[in-house]
C-alpha cells in the first residue's frame, strides 16, 4: 500500500526553489546590516575595506543562490562520487594534520 500524497507534483521543487530565495533575502539583509555596522564602528582606515569584503562575500553568496535555483530545473549529473571523493579526501588530510 503506498501512501497517499498530498502534494501536487513539483510541489518539493517549488518549495526548494522558495527555500533558496529566502536564502538569498536573508544574506541580503544580513550583508546590509554588516555593512553598516562596519561602516559605523570599523576604524577609519579599515572601514573601506570591512564594507568591500561584506560586499564579496553577499555577492558570492548571492551568486551560490542562483546557482542552486537554476540547478534545480536541470537534470542531475553524476557528481556524487566526484564529491564523496572530496569528502574522504578531506578528511584524510584533516585526520593527517590531526595526527602530525
Amino acid at each position: 500500500m503506498t501512501p497517499a500524497r498530498d502534494d501536487p507534483p513539483g510541489a518539493q521543487l517549488e518549495r526548494t526553489m522558495l527555500a533558496w530565495r529566502r536564502t538569498g533575502v536573508s544574506f541580503t539583509v544580513l550583508a546590509l546590516l554588516l555593512a553598516r555596522l562596519a561602516a559605523v564602528e570599523a576604524p577609519r582606515p579599515f572601514a573601506p575595506a570591512a564594507v568591500a569584503a561584506v560586499g564579496l562575500t553577499w555577492a558570492g553568496a548571492v551568486h551560490l543562490t542562483r546557482v542552486r535555483i537554476r540547478s534545480l530545473t536541470r537534470p542531475m549529473r553524476r557528481t556524487l562520487p566526484l564529491v564523496v571523493g572530496l569528502i574522504l579526501l578531506y578528511c584524510v588530510t584533516g585526520t593527517l594534520l590531526l595526527v602530525s
